[in-house]
């Protein structure tokens, strides 16, 4: 699995008993005695104490329970008495990521160190090549003024050694929007409005700092809850991505979602096959909104970065993402359904929660046999209820003691191996050139297509984006833009090797779901 690290193992430890005291009815009676049990025995102390680290795993649960984590959060509560508000409905428009402040190292500012690798020799490039003269000798060693220093690097580079090094702070090393902020302590902080929730500072702080808030109590109290005409069917929308996480065959896995209580499993890749027709269709139009450029709107991560690239909002696609496509199936189909998207994406929680995304409006008529838009009812409800991680699904189907291999596996809808191929780098471009390939064959003028796949945003690359120019006369550019390394393949809540991911999505594209 991937990034096992102890930071993980604990995350997933503490996920799978939050998920078992659900399961089993006991959550208000068992959470506050979770700190107790973690720290027995052989626990290896990671803080100052052991009665730390109890205080850590307490905020960790806030977090897990769908609670904010910072500071010393309702230190004065205990956790049962927050966990009578986990299963309520999540406000809309909450921001989905929490900072444990007092698991946060409040790591020093990058800097440059010079290690005991360093021989004092006679050509002493480090200094001579400093153009700030922040290094110096002492004792036949050299030494770095921390006042005068740039971080310029030069000194790294000039060492034949390899005697002088980078310590980096990992949370601000990792986000590409230069989102996380120090407090005068020293502390981090994610300033929301910079934040495109790639989920980044949590696969690296090395502390576990930062976390995000989860749903999966709530999804549990709506699988538990007893049968009867008040009960809402309970529909698992799997990102393609998702499906990709386990190393079973898709049908298998669906039929596992079924054993965990949900009614009904869509696949989202019904979505894609629709986005990638409207994003087709959007393109045939000519020159979109914005002069010869579409960009794809698939991403969340991507649209709030595109945000804040001038005039990029504007190139956008009004095509929805898979996840609210298939949502507006799911409740199109049953507009009381409870719908539960499932991916490795942190930025799916604050998609599917913003204010405005609820159903409203009229579908539009189907044409050549499949639907060119969801229906939309006039119900007013959200289009997606709640989103689990890959990560979260795994931990409940350890709670519910279900061996995935051993489901009876079933058939799953059809959407095409290409919207299935969404969940990688270039996916979304594949299904959109075949679109515009089918349209072509029914008699639509189409323009030439000039598609370009980003993989992975970095300061580098969304400045590249920036400056990208929209294709030439008779041709029209599509800009598919995915924040994850690899697509959702690399998401931030994966756990499986991403290699070992595509193979198995390459197989659920195929169409091997038995």
């Amino acid at each position: 699995m991937a990034r096992e690290n102890n930071a993980v193992k604990l995350r997933r430890a503490l996920l799978a008993k939050l998920a078992r005291l659900m399961r089993e009815g006991r959550l208000a009676e068992g959470v506050d005695g979770i700190p107790f049990e973690m720290t027995r025995g052989g626990w290896e102390v990671t803080g100052c104490c052991v009665h730390h680290d109890r205080a850590l795993i307490r905020l960790r649960l806030l977090a897990m329970l769908g609670l904010p984590a910072e500071g010393l959060s309702d230190v004065e509560r205990p956790l049962s008495e927050c966990a009578a508000a986990a299963g309520e409905e999540r406000p809309r428009g909450e921001f989905p990521l929490t900072m444990v402040t007092e698991a946060c190292n409040a790591c020093a500012k990058t800097r440059y160190l010079v290690t005991d690798a360093c021989q004092g020799c006679l050509a002493r490039p480090c200094q001579t090549g400093c153009p700030k003269g922040a290094v110096g000798v002492r004792d036949d060693r050299s030494h770095i003024d921390a006042a005068k220093c740039a971080s310029c690097g030069l000194c790294e580079k000039a060492c034949p050694f390899h005697a002088i090094v980078r310590v980096p702070v990992p949370c601000e090393e990792a986000c590409p929007a230069g989102a996380i902020r120090k407090l005068e302590d020293g502390t981090a902080r994610i300033d929301e409005e910079k934040c495109v929730l790639c989920g980044r500072c949590i696969a690296a702080c090395p502390f576990g700092a930062p976390m995000e808030r989860s749903e999966m109590a709530r999804v549990i109290a709506r699988l538990a809850a007893a049968a009867g005409a008040a009960r809402r069917r309970a529909v698992a929308i799997v990102a393609p991505a998702a499906m990709a996480q386990f190393p079973f065959p898709a049908g298998k896995f669906a039929a596992a979602l079924r054993a965990l209580g949900f009614d009904d499993v869509v696949e989202a890749a019904e979505g894609a096959d629709i986005v990638a027709r409207e994003e087709a269709e959007e393109l045939a139009r000519g020159a979109p909104e914005g002069g010869g450029m579409l960009a794809t709107s698939c991403c969340p991560s991507w649209v709030r970065a595109a945000g804040r690239i001038p005039g990029m909002a504007e190139k956008l696609s009004s095509a929805p993402s898979p996840m609210v496509a298939a949502g507006r199936l799911a409740k199109g189909r049953d507009p009381d359904a409870f719908t539960v998207f499932i991916s490795p994406c942190v930025a799916k929680r604050w998609e599917a929660h913003k204010p405005d995304l609820v159903m409203g409006g009229e579908g539009r008529a189907e044409s050549d046999g499949r639907p060119e838009a969801a229906p939309r009812p006039e119900s007013g409800r959200p289009v997606i209820d709640a989103v689990l991680t890959s990560e979260e699904v795994g931990t409940m189907f350890l709670a519910a003691g279900i061996e995935v291999n051993e489901a009876q596996a079933g058939a799953l809808l059809g959407a095409s191996a290409e919207g299935r191929g969404f969940g990688a780098a270039g996916g979304a471009s594949n299904a959109i050139a075949r679109e515009l390939e089918a349209l072509k064959a029914r008699g639509t003028a189409v323009p030439e297509l000039c598609a370009t796949a980003v993989a992975g945003l970095t300061p580098a690359s969304l400045a590249a984006i920036g400056a990208m120019k929209p294709a030439g006369e008779g041709k029209v550019s599509l800009l598919e833009v995915m924040s994850c390394e690899g697509g959702c393949l690399g998401g931030p809540c994966t756990i499986a090797n991403q290699k070992v991911a595509k193979v198995f999505l390459d197989k659920y594209k195929a169409g091997l779901t038995a």
